[in-house]
């Protein structure tokens, strides 16, 4: 099997990475634990014939995704100003003033509540805000309240931002795209490989990248942002990948390409070397397509 060539994905033609940003109707949520890891065997005959990915959003995302209340966090507060709060503290409404020039100012706006607090109310630990980092992958850390600091300490963990296809940061942000095509990647491979909980012993709470929709933590965004969980997970994606090139399985699963013919077998998920064919789905080496259009479509013609 040919191995991965990663500087393969052209950036200016994503739309056929498998699919890569395809958008299924499921949805997300549930509180994390090791049950991320732990999909015991009775759970595949109760979705007989699902996909693993999609018993793992079943049982383990679905109420994590779905929260009430959920757009508090992933969209901007609005603009308020001190007088709306009647120059007292949002918090514990102690007097405060913006001063003169700065001068006697004693409260600061929390980034996360739009809201303004005493310097007795605002924390010293500056924190990355969720709907920046979905508006424009901005995981900066910014001055927050001790409220604030306290809903997004209980929400860093849970994959409930989602990146939607059409998000205007998959053209703008290199970094965040190419970790979208790893993790489309992880998806489909999950779905093939012969045994999922050799997947699930690598990336055990990480197991959000498994499914179809693009839903992550804060935790997650501010890792790909400094670059430490892409390096994570290629290396998983490695590990795995040898196994599949090596399991007699694995391979049975596998494609033989309907252009070249050659008999070792080509894998969906390999998506920066192989392709489909839009129409029919048959599946080839991407070198192979841009040497001859899809011969199954051509026979039915």
């Amino acid at each position: 099997m040919s191995w991965i060539n990663q500087n393969q994905v052209t950036l200016n033609k994503p739309n056929n990475l498998l699919g890569l940003f395809t958008q299924s109707r499921d949805s997300l949520h549930h509180d994390p634990s090791d049950q991320f890891t732990k999909l015991p065997p009775h759970l595949y005959n109760k979705h007989k014939g699902k996909k693993p990915s999609q018993i793992l959003y079943d049982e383990i995302y679905k109420d994590i995704i779905e929260t009430p209340n959920i757009n508090r966090f992933v969209q901007p507060p609005p603009q308020y100003e001190l007088k709306d709060q009647n120059f007292k503290c949002w918090q514990c409404q102690k007097p405060i003033s913006n001063g003169f020039l700065t001068i006697g100012a004693n409260c600061d706006q929390c980034f996360f509540h739009g809201r303004y607090f005493c310097n007795d109310c605002m924390s010293v630990v500056r924190m990355p805000i969720p709907w920046k980092a979905l508006d424009s992958f901005d995981l900066r850390h910014y001055k927050v309240s001790k409220l604030a600091q306290s809903e997004i300490d209980k929400l860093y963990d849970l994959p409930i931002l989602e990146i939607t296809p059409t998000s205007k940061l998959l053209q703008l942000n290199k970094t965040l795209f190419e970790f979208m095509v790893l993790k489309r990647q992880i998806h489909l491979l999950y779905d093939m490989i012969c045994d999922p909980k050799l997947v699930q012993t690598l990336l055990e709470k990480r197991m959000n990248l498994c499914l179809k929709r693009n839903c992550f933590s804060l935790k997650d965004l501010y890792e790909i942002y400094n670059g430490s969980l892409t390096k994570v997970i290629q290396g998983y994606y490695v590990i795995l990948f040898k196994h599949i090139d090596l399991c007699k399985s694995c391979q049975k699963r596998g494609h033989i390409c309907i252009i070249c013919k050659h008999v070792v077998p080509i894998h969906a998920f390999d998506i920066k070397n192989v392709t489909y064919c839009d129409t029919c789905l048959k599946v080839f080496h991407r070198d192979c397509a841009e040497s001859q259009s899809c011969p199954n479509c051509l026979q039915q013609r």
